[in-house]
């Protein structure tokens, strides 16, 4: 759309409020009350999607705060299993989770050349 809406919109009531200098004037076919009824509905429009952007933004608020709320109990599962008798960090319960099981961890350790060519000592 050429025009922002913002625009379209400002310029409408400009337009009405102008058109009350003549207001049972009819212009190509339009009447003052068929504009107004036109730009009373779009104004309607507006407040409908404003209350649905609101409560689509508190919805994803909400959604994060459970989801913060499932992650707390993930965290508490992984600890669980990993500490459970049974099961353990090396099991493969535990690895099914996603987690890496203990005995396929790398060390940490990387050997990365010396980047001035001496020996790393």
């Amino acid at each position: 759309m050429a025009d922002s809406l913002k625009t379209i919109r400002e310029e409408c009531n400009q337009m009405s409020s102008g058109w009350e200098g003549s207001p049972d004037t009819e212009f190509n076919g339009i009447t003052k009350a068929e504009f107004d009824t036109d730009r009373v509905a779009c104004r309607a429009m507006d407040d409908e999607i404003d209350d649905d952007e609101a409560a689509l933004k508190a919805k994803k608020l909400l959604r994060k705060s459970m989801y913060k709320g499932l992650d707390g109990k993930r965290k508490k599962v992984r600890v669980g299993v990993a500490g459970h008798k049974d099961f353990g960090e090396n099991s493969p319960l535990y690895g099914a989770m996603g987690f890496v099981i203990e005995s396929e961890r790398k060390s940490g350790k990387t050997n990365k050349p010396n980047p001035s060519g001496g020996s790393q000592g």
